[in-house]
């Protein structure tokens, strides 16, 4: 399904069943990422204390103390640097306390685990992909234990012991790690990489963050499952147990709805009424992304990108021209190392 209105029939039906991860189900699966039907529904809403108002303001707080002291340590690479703030972040939602000196220790398990997690798109042997993410798995039940500190997912998690047994734990750990720290540090990189082609002020980095998650969403498709014969609008039929394959790159490109330039970067483009500035890059429907708001910000709180965006700015983030970007080993668009330069730390 490439065009919006596939895209968007299909993300919000209910006759359809999320299918997009068997590979990386060791990892993640039995997750709220994962699940279905009323057992989603339930998750969704134990887990919805985690993107409450005052819990967004607490993360926009951990964010702004956080960012300096990774500029410290990662000066040179937007690619580590996101990953450290976002990593942080992470860690203080999911009970993992201030995590100081073991952050270098968690970052290097992070790297496996974030392609593991996304197996499905990665360019390596999948085997291997797999068992490295699975020791880094092991590694971080061993080296990092969870706290359950007030409005965190370990705390939650212990509240609701027959929701999560040991090894569910570990997987919801493991997904909102990896979900915290891949996509927003991947969406960092591709801001500042645009914005250092076409630069725009201050008050217009909302505008410019929503077109960067339209142009880059973190996946490449999102796989469906028809539950029963499903006629859809344009009178296909799909059959009980048919797949589809949700385009979300081109869905979010259509020019039915963000216009014929809908490749290019031009942010606060005019839209079709029913569509977000963001596109379907969060999904939709019922498997719509629980930590939206942490990304793009409410009426109180503006999203910690925003407030990550502003203090690079201010450093004179640039991306370096003598040291090219290094690209993933995935089919998904995502770096290794995006080298930059602060003009003015």
């Amino acid at each position: 399904m490439t065009s919006f209105a596939e895209a968007d029939e299909i993300l919000t039906s209910r006759r359809f069943a999320q299918e997009s991860k068997h590979e990386s189900a060791p990892l993640v699966g039995g997750t709220v990422l994962v699940m279905d039907g009323p057992a989603h529904l339930r998750r969704r809403r134990l887990l919805a204390p985690l993107m409450s108002r005052p819990a967004l303001a607490g993360y926009d707080s951990v964010v702004a103390a956080t960012v300096d002291s990774c500029v410290r340590a990662h000066a040179d690479d937007l690619v580590p640097l996101g990953r450290s703030v976002f990593l942080q972040l992470a860690a203080s939602m999911i009970g993992l306390g201030d995590l100081g000196a073991r952050t270098p220790r968690l970052l290097a398990l992070l790297g496996p685990l974030l392609e593991a997690v996304t197996v499905e798109w990665s360019t390596r042997d999948h085997e291997v992909v797999l068992a490295e993410g699975l020791a880094a798995r092991e590694a971080l039940v061993a080296e990092f234990p969870l706290h359950e500190h007030k409005d965190t997912l370990a705390a939650i998690m212990a509240v609701h012991p027959g929701e999560w047994d040991d090894e569910a734990a570990v997987r919801e750990v493991v997904l909102f790690l990896a979900a915290s720290t891949l996509n927003n540090a991947a969406l960092l990189v591709h801001v500042v990489d645009e914005l250092s082609r076409c630069p725009l002020p201050d008050d217009r980095l909302a505008d410019a963050l929503a077109e960067t998650l339209r142009l880059y969403p973190p996946t490449v498709a999102l796989l469906r499952r028809a539950l029963e014969d499903v006629t859809l609008r344009d009178g296909r039929l799909v059959r009980s147990g048919g797949y589809v394959a949700v385009d979300l790159h081109a869905a979010n490109r259509d020019p039915a709805v963000f216009g014929a330039d809908a490749d290019e970067f031009r942010p606060g483009r005019a839209i079709a009424q029913r569509a977000r500035p963001w596109g379907l890059t969060f999904g939709s429907g019922p498997h719509l992304c629980l930590g939206r708001a942490v990304v793009t910000g409410t009426a109180v709180t503006p999203g910690v990108h925003l407030r990550i965006l502003a203090r690079l700015r201010e450093l004179g983030v640039r991306p370096d021209p003598d040291r090219p970007p290094v690209l993933a080993p995935t089919a998904q668009r995502r770096h290794d190392s995006y080298p930059v330069l602060l003009t003015a730390l």
